[in-house]
């Protein structure tokens, strides 16, 4: 009785899901009752044949055994060989065009560098040729904006000669040689490819004159004395202690004459300053004006104009709301 109990004991430990022979390849006959000969001791039932796979292994083998493309999803090793079959040659086109795709791109890539290496070198071979060829040179100095200063002045100041490469002369330095007249109020000396120098100025237009030790001076609307001349007509003289740009009644008296229209610029024929809030206008007619400071010139103009309709010969107009003549 014991001698059948051990072999019903060892099969129930491996489990029923073992082939025909058994469990440790006892041999079964088809009545499926083992032979008493041939069982085995309970503890060599304990430990599973090495030479048999286990069945967890079987199952691995099942599951990662399908190869390439087996399943839809399933990881594709690149190191294993691609079977000729549909699944495998799908594989392969992905993998074609990725590399034709960065073969397309380095060829772009590699033009596009090629088209800026060759931009490169153009720009610096014409500005090669600009800076040292005697085929852009200086052939024409042009002067414009000037009816006073003579153009030769105006060149020889600008120390510019003929047959210089366009590209070697130093344009700032000559418009700062130009300024030095005292005439010209601004200047600009500009390139003009392929050969020619354009000198471009502004000249100082006079605002009103001075005069003392007997000698007239013509002064521009920053109150600097330009030119000591005699004035030309019409042209109103201002009377102040200390004239010059820094005088706070001179700018006092030139934002005056500057910021009235010149119905009334034109009837002044002299500025009297005293000071900053003290400017009266002498006019050409022997008529005072009474201006105060050089506030609300445009309102003061204005007010003028309608009140020289009335008799007098003096007027105050440095209260624009509230004038008065006499």
């Amino acid at each position: 009785m014991s001698e059948r109990r051990r072999p019903h004991r060892g099969s129930g430990r491996r489990g029923d899901h073992r082939d025909a022979k058994g469990s440790g390849g006892v041999p079964v006959d088809p009545k499926g009752q083992s032979h008493p000969d041939d069982l085995t001791e309970p503890d060599d039932l304990t430990e599973p044949d090495e030479s048999e796979p286990d069945d967890l292994t079987d199952l691995v083998d099942v599951t990662v055994g399908g190869g390439i493309g087996s399943e839809p999803g399933d990881p594709v090793d690149p190191d294993e060989p691609v079977d000729s079959d549909r699944s495998g040659a799908v594989a392969r086109k992905p993998r074609r065009g990725a590399r034709a795709s960065r073969r397309a791109r380095g060829v772009s890539g590699l033009r596009l560098l090629l088209l800026t290496v060759g931009a490169i070198v153009v720009v610096i071979a014409l500005t090669a040729v600009a800076y040292f060829s005697p085929l852009m040179s200086v052939r024409t100095i042009e002067v414009t904006g000037n009816s006073i200063v003579q153009s030769p002045e105006i060149v020889a100041a600008a120390a510019l000669s003929k047959g210089e490469p366009l590209m070697q002369v130093d344009t700032a330095a000559a418009a700062q040689r130009v300024s030095m007249i005292p005439r010209v109020a601004t200047v600009r000396v500009k390139r003009e490819y392929p050969s020619t120098i354009t000198v471009s100025v502004v000249e100082r237009q006079p605002v009103v004159f001075t005069e003392r030790d007997g000698k007239r001076y013509l002064m521009d609307k920053l109150g600097f004395e330009f030119a000591q001349q005699d004035p030309p007509p019409g042209l109103a003289e201002l009377v102040t202690p200390n004239p010059g740009s820094g005088d706070p009644s001179t700018r006092a008296a030139l934002s005056v004459m500057t910021g009235v229209p010149a119905y009334v610029a034109d009837q002044v024929a002299r500025i009297e300053v005293t000071s900053p809030v003290n400017i009266v206008l002498q006019l050409k007619d022997n008529r005072t004006v009474v201006w105060g400071d050089d506030e609300r010139n445009g309102e003061k103009a204005e007010t003028l104009r309608h009140v020289l309709g009335q008799e007098g010969t003096e007027y105050n107009v440095s209260s624009p709301q509230n004038p008065t003549f006499k």
